[in-house]
Parts: structure tokens; C-alpha cells; sequence
């Protein structure tokens, strides 16, 4: 009875390990979906759907994988670019404590502050995650662009105008 166990045991788990889809299978359907959301024009929303689910679940299923932070990173500029600032921010939030080490934490710092300034009009956050982006990566080439982000925080179009005209006058004043 033990030995039938056993077997019985060994048996399943071979068998969920063979229909289980492997990395390479849902690799290849990954990249399939990229290439073909490429050459549309426009994008269809269930093939979003699809893909970012494809993304996480590949996340879940390999977390060690160095594709699986790429993934999620990915998902979250598709989340972005559909104004779904919530999802977004929970991508990048999942990354930076999954993988604090990833090579591209600080554009996920800097797209998250993007995303709470931009998308879900947070400001206070968006300006946390600014100052958090140049404590730690001060010599980044985003280092400028978080900058500037902080300089025009929550000033409307009309002031960021103004500043801009002013300081230019100023550089032209400089040069007489």
C-alpha cells in the first residue's frame, strides 16, 4: 500500500510537471504576442489583457528568472500607456520589493513618480518618489528629468510658461 503511494505520488507529479507549460513554451507565445502587437495599428484591449496577463504569469510561475522583472517592467509601461496609473503602480511597487536589485530599479522609481504624478494626480507621492529617485541615483541620465519634474510639480501649464519665459529672459539678459 506505502509503495502504491509513493507511486501514485511520483506518477502526479510527473504528470503536472509535463502539462505544466514550460519557460520556453510561454516564451515563445510571449514573444509571438509582442511581434504581433507590433505591426497593428491600433491596439486591441483584450490582446492587452492577454499579453500582461501572459506577463505575470510568467512572473509567478518563474519568479528566478531574469525575464521576470523585464516582464512586469514591461506590463507596467503598457499600463501607463492606457492610463491605468493603479495597475502601473502596483507593477512597479511588486518589482522593487521582489527584486530590489533589478538593473532597471531606477526607471521603475522614476516611472512610478511619473505615473502618481501624471496619471493619478498625486502629487505629494509623485514628489516623494522624485526625492527618493535622486538620493539614490543622483548621476542617472533621468537625474535632470526628475529635476525639472519637481521644479514644475503641480504648477499648471500656464505657470510652467511663465517660469520658462522668465528664465529665459534672465539667460538673455546674462548674454548682454
Amino acid at each position: 500500500m506505502k509503495k502504491l503511494f509513493i507511486l501514485a505520488t511520483i506518477l502526479a507529479a510527473i504528470l503536472f510537471v509535463a502539462c505544466a507549460p514550460s519557460d520556453d513554451k510561454m516564451l515563445v507565445k510571449i514573444h509571438k504576442m509582442e511581434n504581433d502587437m507590433k505591426v497593428i495599428t491600433k491596439p486591441d484591449s483584450n490582446a492587452v489583457k492577454v499579453l500582461l496577463g501572459m506577463y505575470q504569469d510568467f512572473a509567478k510561475r518563474f519568479p528566478e528568472d531574469s525575464l521576470a522583472p523585464d516582464f512586469l517592467y514591461k506590463g507596467a509601461g503598457i499600463e501607463v500607456g492606457f492610463n491605468r496609473g493603479s495597475q502601473a503602480v502596483e507593477l512597479y511597487e511588486f518589482i522593487k520589493t521582489t527584486y530590489p536589485t533589478y538593473q532597471r530599479m531606477p526607471e521603475c522609481v522614476f516611472m512610478e513618480a511619473y505615473t502618481y504624478e501624471n496619471i493619478l494626480g498625486n502629487t505629494a507621492k509623485a514628489g516623494m518618489l522624485y526625492h527618493e529617485f535622486l538620493a539614490k541615483y543622483p548621476r542617472h541620465e533621468l537625474a535632470d528629468d526628475a529635476q525639472a519634474a519637481i521644479k514644475y510639480l503641480g504648477k499648471s501649464p500656464e505657470e510652467m510658461i511663465h517660469d520658462f519665459e522668465q528664465n529665459q529672459a534672465a539667460v538673455d539678459s546674462a548674454k548682454k
